[in-house]
C-alpha cells in the first residue's frame, strides 16, 4: 500500500469514515470496515486510485514537500486593495472593553484627532496610486473603502466629501470606478436624514452591537453610562419604516450573547438583517478563554444553520466555506495578513492594522511621500507572510486548508514574547470545529447519494 501523505487526517463519523488531505480538501467517504482495512494495509485498486488523486496517498516520493513549497511560492504577495478611512479618534460611546484607543479609552494616536477633507483628499490620492500599482485591475475588479474610528459618524461631513470625491474622480483615476464604501458605526449616531443619505451615496452601514438584547449590550454605554442598544434598536425600526436596504450586524460575541440565539434569530425576522460579522473576543489576561472559544465556535455553527435557509450568512464561517467548497486554500481571514488593506490616520499617517490603531510602530508612512507604494513596502511584505501556509508548526493541523491564520493581535496577547509572529489560538478552536461541521454536513448529504460513499 502506498503512504499516506502527512496533510492526510481521518474524521470518525459513525458507520463511515472521512478521509482529508487539508490542502486538496476533497473528503473521501469510505466505510468504516474499508478503513479498518486499510489502516492493516488492504486497499482496492480502485479506492486506491481515488484517494491517489486525492493526494491522500502520495503518488511519488517528495510529493509533500513540493505541494507546500508550491503553495508558499505562490501565497498571494501584498496587493492592496482595501483602505480604511480613520475620519475620528472621538467616540461618543465609552464601551468597557474598547481597544481601538479612541479617547473613549483614554488614549490616542495622533495629535490631529479628527480627519479634515484636505487629509481625506491627500489619502485618496494615495489609494488610488496603491491600486494603480496594483496586479489587479480595478477598472474591472472592486476595491473597497472602509470609514472607521472612534466613531466616524462624528466626521459625518468628511465621509460625505470622500464619497463625493470618489464620484468626482472615478473619470480621471478609473481604478476608482468600481470602489464601495462602507461604514463600521455604534449606530446610534444614524437618524432618517442620515440612513437616506448613506442609502443615496452607496455607503453600506454596519452597526457594532454585542448581541441581541439591551441585557447582552450592558458594556456598550455611553459617557454618562447609559446603556445604548435601545437606541440601536430605534435605527432599525427607522430602517424598517423608511424601506431602505437594512444594516448589516457586526457582533462582538460576549458569554451572554453566545447563549442566545433565540435573540438573535428574532431579530433578524423583526428587522430583516441580511448579513452578519461576528467578532470573536480577544484573550482576557485572567483566562485562558478555552471554553469560552469552544462556545462561541459552536454558537456561529448554530446560527449558520439557523439563517442559511433564509439566504442569510456571516462572512466569517462563508469564508472557510468558500475554500472547503472549492477546495481553494484559504490563506488569509485578515486584510493585513494578505498584505491588502492601508490605513489612514486622521493626522495623514499611514498604517497597515485596525487593531493596532493606538501604537506608534504600526505607522510606518505618510499621505506625503510621493514614492510610497505599499505593495513594496517591508512592512506590508512581512505582515503578507502572517499566514498559516508559512507557519510550519501549522502543517500538521487538519484545518490548514480553510484557516487563513488568524488574528495577529490576539496571537500577541496569547505570546506577547513572540511578537505577532506566533499562532492565534482562538482561530486553531474555530478553524477546526468548522471543518468538522463542514465535514459533517457534507457527509449528511453524501449519504442520500449511494455513488458518493463506499
Amino acid at each position: 500500500m502506498r503512504e499516506l501523505s502527512r496533510f492526510a487526517h481521518a474524521f470518525d463519523l459513525g458507520e463511515h469514515v472521512a478521509l482529508w488531505h487539508s490542502l486538496r480538501m476533497k473528503p473521501v467517504f469510505i466505510e468504516r470496515g474499508l478503513y479498518e482495512l486499510l489502516q492493516n494495509g488492504e486497499c482496492s485498486e480502485e479506492l486506491e486510485r481515488e484517494l491517489i488523486d486525492k493526494k491522500i496517498f502520495l503518488s511519488y516520493e517528495g510529493e509533500d514537500e513540493q505541494i507546500i513549497s508550491r503553495l508558499r511560492q505562490n501565497a498571494p504577495q501584498p496587493d492592496v486593495n482595501l483602505a480604511y478611512f480613520i475620519l475620528s479618534e472621538h467616540c461618543n460611546l465609552a464601551c468597557k472593553y474598547c481597544f481601538v484607543g479612541s479617547d473613549a479609552c483614554g488614549q490616542g494616536i495622533s495629535s490631529t484627532k479628527d480627519m479634515t477633507p484636505e487629509i481625506a483628499e491627500k489619502a485618496l490620492d494615495v489609494f488610488a496610486r496603491q491600486l494603480e500599482q496594483s496586479s489587479e485591475d480595478y477598472t474591472e475588479y472592486e476595491s473597497n473603502i472602509i470609514f472607521f474610528g472612534g466613531e466616524p459618524l462624528l466626521k459625518f461631513d468628511v465621509l460625505e466629501y470622500v464619497a463625493r470625491r470618489v464620484k468626482e474622480l472615478s473619470e480621471s483615476r478609473p481604478v476608482l470606478r468600481n470602489t464601495s464604501l462602507a461604514v463600521i458605526t455604534n449606530g446610534t449616531l444614524l437618524n432618517e436624514e442620515r440612513i437616506l443619505k448613506l442609502d443615496a451615496m452607496g455607503v453600506a452601514v454596519s452597526i457594532s452591537i454585542d448581541g441581541f438584547t439591551e441585557q447582552a449590550n450592558s458594556m456598550r454605554v455611553d459617557k454618562q453610562g447609559n446603556e445604548t442598544f435601545e437606541r440601536v434598536v430605534q435605527v432599525l425600526e427607522t430602517y424598517k419604516r423608511l424601506e431602505v436596504d437594512p444594516p448589516s450586524l457586526s457582533v462582538t460575541l460576549t458569554e451572554r450573547t453566545i447563549e442566545d440565539l433565540p435573540s438573535m434569530l428574532k431579530l433578524v425576522r423583526d428587522y430583516g438583517v441580511r448579513g452578519f460579522g461576528y467578532n470573536v473576543l480577544l484573550k482576557r489576561e485572567d483566562e485562558d478563554g478555552g471554553e469560552y472559544y469552544e462556545a462561541a465556535s459552536q454558537f456561529i455553527i448554530d446560527s449558520f444553520l439557523a439563517l442559511r435557509e433564509h439566504g442569510v450568512y456571516e462572512d466569517r464561517i462563508m469564508r472557510k466555506l468558500n475554500a472547503f467548497a472549492h477546495s481553494r486554500v484559504h490563506f488569509s481571514d485578515c486584510g493585513a495578513t494578505s498584505g491588502g488593506q492601508i490605513l489612514f490616520a486622521p493626522d495623514g499617517r499611514i498604517g497597515i492594522c485596525q487593531g493596532l490603531m493606538s501604537e506608534s510602530e504600526n505607522y510606518v508612512a505618510d499621505i506625503w511621500d510621493d514614492d510610497f507604494i505599499a505593495n513594496e513596502h517591508p512592512a506590508w511584505k512581512a505582515w503578507s507572510g502572517l499566514t498559516a501556509i508559512h507557519n510550519d508548526e501549522c502543517l500538521s493541523c487538519e484545518a490548514l486548508g480553510i484557516c487563513g491564520g488568524g488574528c495577529p493581535v490576539n496571537a500577541r496577547l496569547l505570546h506577547p514574547e513572540l511578537g505577532l509572529h506566533c499562532i492565534d489560538e482562538r482561530s486553531c478552536v474555530h478553524s477546526k470545529k468548522t471543518l468538522e461541521f463542514l465535514i459533517r454536513d457534507l457527509y449528511e448529504c453524501a449519504l442520500a447519494d449511494s455513488d458518493y460513499t463506499r
